[in-house]
């Protein structure tokens, strides 16, 4: 428990926490603080309950200078090439001496077995714990949220009365070529910008560099002092919502809130989600498993289907589970690693009765096939590498079949916003052969239809559309025929009249019509004293000199990103007025 873990190169690293082992029922636990980061070989076949799976890698460098230290609730990345470690705190185990080490990032070359200290560039960070981590495949390595504490910061640890341990704001990216840190802002996470011991799942589908999808855990005002043991986790003012999901995507910096619906699981944290697309990509799906509640821990297992943000309970087990990590191993299996049966009265438990007793967890390793929903304990690498299905209890639920083909890909309740929509590949209908006006995003309403909604137009209403537009079309063609030829005939007449005046000089004062120039930039009127002369008139093109259609584009925040993903542009758009183009507002 409180341990690091990730898989890169068909194996698993697990580093730091703490190993409690009882010698009898009655006796306290007697913990272990690990010294070296277990590995186990998923290229081959082996079962949880086999202690010979086990291979471990020192944490020593070349010089015999100190290694990185054990510490608990950190994090592991891992690019393919190399191993990451980053933050963490000392354990409080007895018999532990907290000594804090500087702050700082490892690294382990894979190829070559060397572990050194770089030293990282861009952003200045701190030591934090209790975050989540993802590696976002070549986007970068994430670590969300999390909290400092004394025990993980050597000079807070130095100041005088540190006792305190408060949450942070940050969304902190690792470049792990360039080896530097961005902190992104998260205004845009939630109310707070603050969430520790959430869910954290990586989609690469959408947008240019994927998105993350973020929902559980504890958020707190930043700075105020948390004490973990006493929080109060009937109190939805620290409960990040799992029926509110909040997505990130990479590539704009942009921050959005989605609402779920479905079987929604209670709020929870410190439990483990991975995630995993259908063959043809119609539906992406969130597994979730474990994690404590605000009443009791279950063992279920949860799916949140994306686009349709549909929430799917796809088995109900008894044996609870939190403090665990999960993996993606192969194509069809979810790996647990590690943490302890909570008990319906305390979390916290640590004594034997947090034991795992359940040979689907023997050594803190659970296997869950994500194609049978069922749990195991043999992992096969062949069985893993085949196609990942759609159960039948999700396809129940947004249709399609085990390689896709979902028909509900909206959510009930319509997107939050046009611009997750597109983020998400869901375009707005239009009607066949009218061009779709611009978006206005001022409302949440979704009008896409929805799947299982059957529309049909009977004979007799298509037969009347098409007899009315042929009637409109003769009737539009024959003014128009009807306008040239007047304006033709007196065309004529006045080429007569100028000839006879040159002649014989003018019968009558001189034809007069004077043109004005309207007080109005938005049309012309041709004015003549003689009514009957005037045959043509550009009315005032309903004051659309000053109209604009007015809607919020996506934009690209600074990497800081704002709550708001949305800048309001002022687009021009042209309206056709008798041959004439005028146009509206300006741009920024």
């Amino acid at each position: 428990m409180f341990h690091a873990s990730t898989v890169s190169n068909n194996t698993l690293f697990i580093d730091g926490g703490e190993i409690r082992r009882f010698t009898n029922t009655t006796s306290d636990p007697v913990p272990s603080l690990p010294t070296t980061i277990s590995t186990i070989d998923l290229s081959q076949t082996w079962n949880n309950a086999d202690t010979k799976i086990w291979k471990y890698l020192k944490k020593t460098t070349s010089v015999s200078a100190p290694g990185p230290p054990s510490l608990n609730d950190g994090a592991i990345f891992s690019n393919g090439s190399s191993l990451w470690l980053y933050g963490g705190v000392v354990s409080q185990a007895p018999k532990n001496e907290p000594v804090i080490p500087p702050n700082g990032i490892w690294r382990y070359d894979i190829a070559a077995s060397q572990w050194s200290q770089p030293s990282a560039g861009g952003d200045p960070v701190q030591r934090l714990f209790r975050g989540t981590s993802i590696q976002a495949g070549n986007s970068g390595a994430f670590y969300l949220g999390g909290a400092k504490s004394p025990l993980g910061d050597a000079v807070f640890h130095a100041e005088k009365d540190a006792k305190d341990q408060y949450l942070v704001q940050g969304l902190l990216k690792f470049d792990e070529y360039k080896q530097t840190f961005n902190n992104i802002s998260t205004i845009g996470l939630n109310q707070k910008g603050t969430v520790s011991d959430s869910y954290l799942s990586y989609i690469k589908a959408f947008g240019s560099q994927g998105v993350l999808v973020a929902f559980g855990g504890i958020t707190i005002v930043p700075g105020k002092n948390v004490n973990y043991g006493n929080v109060d986790r009937e109190d939805p003012r620290i409960q990040f919502s799992m029926q509110n999901i909040t997505v990130y995507d990479i590539a704009s910096h942009s921050w959005y809130q989605q609402q779920a619906t479905g079987d929604i699981p209670s709020w929870r944290y410190m439990g483990c989600a991975v995630a995993v697309s259908a063959a043809d990509q119609s539906s992406h799906s969130i597994y979730v498993f474990g994690g404590w509640t605000s009443g009791a821990a279950d063992g279920n297992v949860y799916v949140l289907s994306i686009p349709s943000f549909t929430w799917i309970r796809v088995t109900r087990d008894t044996d609870p589970r939190w403090r665990h990590k999960c993996h993606l191993i192969s194509n069809n299996h979810m790996l647990v690693v590690g943490g302890q049966r909570p008990q319906v009265d305390s979390p916290l438990e640590l004594g034997i009765l947090g034991c795992d007793n359940n040979p689907n967890f023997s050594q803190g390793l659970g296997i869950f096939s994500l194609n049978n929903h069922t749990w195991t304990t043999t992992y096969d690498p062949v069985v893993g590498a085949t196609p990942y299905q759609i159960h039948p209890s999700i396809s129940d639920a947004i249709g399609g079949n085990i390689t896709g083909g979902a028909t509900k890909r909206s959510p009930d309740q319509g997107f939050s916003s046009d611009a997750l929509r597109e983020l998400l590949g869901m375009a707005k209908p239009s009607v066949s052969g009218i061009s779709p006006s611009p978006p206005i995003l001022t409302t949440s309403i979704d009008n896409t239809a929805r799947p299982h909604a059957s529309r049909t137009i009977n004979t007799g209403a298509i037969a009347g559309i098409v007899v009315g537009s042929v009637i409109f079309t003769i009737l539009s063609l024959g003014f128009i025929w009807f306008s040239l030829s007047r304006r033709r005939r007196y065309l004529q007449r006045l080429s007569l009249d100028n000839k006879s005046n040159e002649q014989t000089g003018p019968a009558n004062p001189p034809l007069n019509i004077p043109v004005e120039a309207d007080a109005g930039p938005a049309g012309l009127e041709l004015r003549s004293r003689r009514e009957d002369e005037l045959v043509a008139r550009v009315y005032r093109s309903h004051e659309v000199h000053n109209a604009t259609e007015r809607y919020e584009l996506p934009f690209a925040t600074q990497e800081h990103a704002m709550p708001s993903h949305f800048k309001t542009h002022e687009v021009l758009v042209p309206f056709e007025l008798s041959g004439c183009q005028t146009y509206g507002g300006n741009t920024e």
